[in-house]
């Protein structure tokens, strides 16, 4: 009897060792997805904007100021470069009308009855008197928050500098006017300026 137990026991480690090993036997196969993001910048006007306001009488201050917010989305993992800028028409054809003058940055607006002429605009900027600059008055731009910014004078335009997600941006224009900006003829009717944001510096 205990012959046959270790015969048996010596059968069943051969009957173990003549298992094949399964798990050496399976194999894998991996294909890999690969999409490519392109750079992604999206620039719209958000919430209610207050775009249009009256002059008072003889001031030339406006009964409210104006405002508008642009939002700015970027999935780039550096700091962007924008530009703020505004536009009047003239006679000459479409300007810049974004200045500064004595450290504070205006808006001009210039009248869409009367098409002022680029002299006009140019007087406006440099502070010439009234009388030489009908057709264009010219308001503060008070502030601009939601990036860091800086106004470039020799470009008329402020660069604002834009992170990865998403950011909004808030320009608020005064509504006192700029002094000898706003004069007895400078004709009546809207006055108009096209405050843009963009990520072309032309």
């Amino acid at each position: 009897m205990n012959i046959f137990k270790k015969a048996l026991v010596v059968l069943g480690v051969i009957l173990v060792s003549a298992v094949p090993n399964l798990a050496a036997e399976v194999h894998t196969i991996s294909n890999e997805f690969t999409i490519t993001v392109p750079h992604y910048m999206h620039i719209t006007p958000v919430t209610s904007p207050v775009l249009t306001a009256h002059i008072t009488n003889r001031t030339g201050n406006l009964k409210t100021p104006l405002y508008t917010r642009f939002r700015v989305g970027t999935n780039a993992a550096q700091t962007q470069t924008l530009y703020l800028q505004a536009n009047v028409t003239t006679e000459g054809g479409y300007e810049s009308s974004m200045f500064e003058q004595g450290g504070q940055v205006y808006v001009a607006f210039a009248s869409l009855s009367k098409i002022p002429t680029s002299a006009a605009l140019a007087n406006c900027k440099m502070g010439a008197s009234p009388k030489d600059s009908p057709g264009v008055v010219a308001y503060p731009v008070t502030s601009v928050y939601g990036a860091e910014h800086k106004f470039i004078p020799g470009k008329g335009k402020y660069e604002v500098y834009v992170n990865n997600g998403i950011t909004d941006i808030t320009v608020n224009v005064g509504s006192n006017v700029l002094r000898n900006t706003f004069a007895a003829n400078d004709p009546r009717g809207f006055y108009q300026a096209t405050l843009s944001l963009t990520e072309a510096d032309i």
